[in-house]
């Protein structure tokens, strides 16, 4: 803790393990989706229930590992409870410790998407999500990663 009684960010990420692996987690999940996408269209992709399912459970996992390290910020400073995902996302926003909210709760969105109306996801919105919205995940870790280096 800091002097004035708040938690140095930079000492929580750096030395709270678990947050590290689950940031190393999440990296390794979009380095395998992205190689197993790689050079696939969507008329391919819409083909292949492997590749569909895949990515769908690639996607949940990476979702989760986002909520995961939102709720274990929270708990380590305390801010909670949070009764949702969306709202642990919007609590480190408020604990300035995420820029935006928006592109988190979307993914959240997807999680419940998925979780919830697991029927059929349609396949433009696993594609869409996979190959142009991966910069999401990595933009949450890149904010978390940096709370050290501030």
């Amino acid at each position: 803790m800091s002097d004035n009684g708040n938690i140095d960010w930079r000492l929580v990420v750096r030395y709270n393990g678990v947050v590290q692996r689950k940031l190393a987690l999440l990296d390794n999940q979009l380095v395998r989706l992205e190689s197993s996408l790689a050079g696939m269209d969507f008329e391919e992709f819409k083909a292949s229930w492997e590749k569909r399912t895949l990515t769908e459970r690639a996607l949940q996992v990476a979702v989760e590992i986002v909520i995961d390290v939102a709720e274990r910020i929270i708990a380590i400073e305390k801010a909670g409870p949070v009764a949702t995902a969306a709202e642990a996302i919007e609590c480190l926003v408020q604990l300035k410790i995420l820029a935006s909210a928006s592109p988190y709760v979307d993914m959240v969105r997807f999680r419940n998407l998925i979780v919830h109306q697991y029927e059929e996801v349609a396949p433009e919105i696993l594609f869409e999500l996979a190959t142009r919205r991966m910069g999401d995940f990595r933009a949450f870790r890149d904010e978390i990663d940096n709370l050290e280096k501030q």
